[in-house]
């Protein structure tokens, strides 16, 4: 990368005619400076906590992961000797166990955020590992000591990475030009383009504005879930404590029960089951501790869970059965998250694409800008849209509306996670021959949608007959 540096006083006053060259080069001019907004979050080790002790906290943390990174992903457009070999290295570095890691350390103990160390070759030729940073060891952007902020170099580039300790205690820094730990030097560029930066790949799902950290919607459900749980153990010491044995020993105006008398049945009742026989005198009265009333108790820490999982974007009749409502409700509230899955799908994808495999390419002389990149996409676990959506492109194709292609059937495939050898086949001769449409089977045409047929008999709204003359007529 060129280094512009400032111009001395005296050569402002003569003026100079740029080449085309350096027209090329210029830098951006920029006159704000960023500030951190996300400055005060919950701590890790909380969120880290409540991820443990709560099942509902883990159970919605692991269905995040389950729908954005379980299905795997593909790769669209570029070079296709680029994606073999970007297929090939998500292989050998096992990207899609190290992606599960990076977005449940967003969620949970990176609090928003998502750090992993790339393994360069000693001639930075090649990436060979990848390895996720522990985000309790302090890791973040090198920030300015006084304002917090982080620090820019000339390209409006963040000077790098700080680690306050690694497993060895080692304070680690990422710069541009030299990586150092403990303040000695360990690493020097060893090509023009060598980058100690690159050695760090940050993720984050959810930001604020201009801010480089991120945020996780655990923290914004942290309180809501913590009273839940306070309720529920409410609950549950409510419930236990109410089986709990009464004796009542004395009779009113009689002396006392002597204090020996009265231990004497506590510990003879402290081994009750329910094959001991008891024999008592008439004035010891044997009762069980009243139960409290849990109703409204029960109500609200159902009402507590389904804040929290409003708040994380997911429906509570997703893994509470009694709170499901209406099946229609539901399904509309599932379809609902099942898109917001995806949008976050789509950004991951992004940050993979040019902080993973761009500089994966990049070192191996295979490429020189982003846009060389093959995209990355992720394949959609949404049943009930994947269902929609399946069900319109068979309404479209029955009509004549769409035409068979190998660049259609191939992304169908990927989608669905087929096999794509043959199509990818078909699909390089069909772009050697210019792309030329297809020819479509003969196929009778019926002018009945299957679609209105189903409605029609989900509705109760056709015949037997009615439906026997029309499968006649398709």
């Amino acid at each position: 990368m060129r280094v512009i540096r400032r111009r001395k006083v005296e050569e402002l006053s003569s003026p100079k005619v740029a080449s085309p060259i350096s027209l090329q080069d210029r830098q951006a001019q920029m006159w704000s400076y960023l500030e951190e907004r996300v400055t005060s979050t919950v701590s890790k080790e909380k969120l880290e906590l409540l991820y443990h002790i709560d099942g509902l906290t883990f159970l919605v943390v692991n269905d995040y992961i389950t729908y954005i990174v379980k299905p795997g992903f593909y790769f669209v457009g570029g070079n296709e000797e680029l994606i073999d070999v970007c297929e090939e290295w998500a292989e050998d570095v096992h990207l899609l166990d190290i992606m599960e890691e990076i977005v449940r350390d967003i969620l949970v103990t990176g609090a928003g955020n998502g750090w992993c160390e790339l393994g360069y070759t000693e001639d930075s030729s090649d990436i060979v590992m990848l390895r996720v940073i522990n985000p309790k060891t302090n890791i973040d952007y090198i920030r300015d000591p006084q304002t917090k902020s982080v620090l820019l170099d000339e390209s409006f580039r963040p000077v790098g990475f700080r680690q306050e300790k690694n497993i060895f205690g080692e304070a680690v820094e990422w710069r541009k030009d030299r990586i150092t730990k403990d303040g000695k030097v360990v690493w020097r560029p060893k090509r023009p383009d060598d980058d100690g930066r690159d050695r760090i790949a940050h993720f984050k799902l959810f930001g604020l504005g201009e801010s480089y950290l991120g945020q996780s919607p655990l923290e914004a459900v942290y309180k809501q879930a913590i009273i839940r749980l306070n309720l529920e153990e409410l609950i549950g010491e409510g419930s236990f404590r109410s089986g709990g044995i009464v004796a009542y020993v004395g009779e009113s105006g009689k002396p006392p029960v002597p204090d020996a008398e009265i231990d004497k049945i506590v510990n003879a009742l402290r081994s009750v089951t329910t094959q001991t026989i008891f024999g008592f005198r008439h004035n010891v009265r044997i009762e069980r501790f009243p139960a409290p009333d849990l109703r409204d108790t029960e109500e609200l820490a159902r009402y507590f869970a389904a804040v929290q999982t409003a708040g994380m974007g997911a429906p509570l009749g997703r893994y509470i059965p009694e709170a499901a409502g209406n099946r229609r409700v539901l399904e509309l509230l599932n379809m609902d998250f099942e898109f917001r899955m995806a949008a976050l799908q789509d950004k991951l994808a992004s940050q993979m694409r040019e902080k993973l495999f761009y500089r994966m390419l990049k070192a191996r002389g295979l490429v020189k800008k982003l846009s060389e990149v093959p995209k990355v996409v992720f394949r959609k676990k949404m049943p009930i849209t994947l269902g929609e959506r399946s069900s319109t492109i068979s309404r479209y194709a029955r009509r004549g509306l769409m035409t068979w292609d190998p660049e259609l059937e191939k992304e169908m495939r990927e989608e669905l996670g087929l096999p794509t050898t043959f199509v990818e086949e078909a699909l390089k001769e069909w772009r050697e021959k210019g792309r030329t449409v297809a020819k479509t089977k003969n196929v009778k045409e019926a002018n009945i949608d299957i679609e209105d047929v189903k409605e029609a008999i989900e509705a109760g709204s056709i015949t037997v007959e009615e439906l026997r003359e029309l499968l006649g007529e398709m």
